[in-house]
């Protein structure tokens, strides 16, 4: 069951990644690309929270899903962190970029993609790692 949440949830995140990475180059979808990176991200924390016994995931404070997983992190050992602070700066532009008054410059939108992109990588490679059941593993 946890195994076919995983993959559902990896799936969506690379779902949205790939939306970001084709709208990403036309000034029109700058914000439909910066929204697609932080859902993304999302997707990759729910898939990691689920895949690491985290139980139930909340449904709109994604704040607390940055520290729900941060605290799962350590109880399977030792595992580089530093993806959680690209996780973090994401969730922390949600806001600007879904209700700001103002249109962010490109230089901001690109600061978005790196740490998606910089996110992505970290939680693809923590999933393998861990070999953590429905992620794709180089022997699935």
């Amino acid at each position: 069951m946890h195994a076919d949440r995983v993959e559902h949830y990896v799936r969506r995140a690379a779902d949205f990644l790939e939306g970001m990475e084709l709208t990403r180059s036309d000034d029109f979808y700058l914000n439909s690309s910066a929204l697609l990176a932080i859902h993304s991200a999302v997707s990759f924390s729910d898939a990691l929270r689920v895949g690491l016994g985290g139980g139930n995931l909340p449904d709109t404070d994604h704040n607390r899903a940055a520290d729900s997983l941060q605290k799962l992190l350590p109880s399977i050992g030792t595992v580089n962190q530093s993806g959680l602070a690209h996780f973090r700066y994401l969730l922390s532009k949600k806001h600007v970029v879904t209700y700001g008054d103002r249109r962010l410059e490109r230089t901001d939108y690109e600061a978005l993609f790196i740490r998606a992109e910089r996110f992505a990588r970290w939680a693809d490679t923590i999933g393998r790692q861990l070999r953590i059941e429905g992620w794709k593993n180089d022997d699935q």
